[in-house]
């Protein structure tokens, strides 16, 4: 399954809540030091959650969310390996 990971920039948010309005699930508007802004619920999401938080991304004024896919590593097969196995199992079948 792919995972997503949410990078915002809290300095630039402007507090337009246009986020909130797409993707209440996951943006709320919190106020700190009198100022409101947008945050997010959480960082990192699930592929289900990725088309919403991305039209949050999009709609926002000034570009302050950004979504990127959260790379992971894949075992390896050996391919030499199995191969050898598998002629072996014909063999055994003669």
């Amino acid at each position: 399954m792919t995972k997503y990971k949410i990078i915002f920039d809290r300095k630039v948010c402007i507090g337009s809540g246009a986020c909130t309005s797409v993707c209440p699930e996951n943006w709320e508007l919190v106020e700190k030091n009198g100022e409101f802004k947008a945050k997010p619920k959480k960082l990192e999401i699930s592929e289900e959650e990725y088309t919403s938080n991305a039209e949050a991304a999009a709609i926002c004024p000034v570009e302050c969310i950004q979504i990127e896919k959260i790379k992971t590593k894949k075992r390896m097969i050996d391919e030499d390996h199995s191969d050898a196995d598998d002629e072996e199992d014909d063999e055994d079948l003669d």
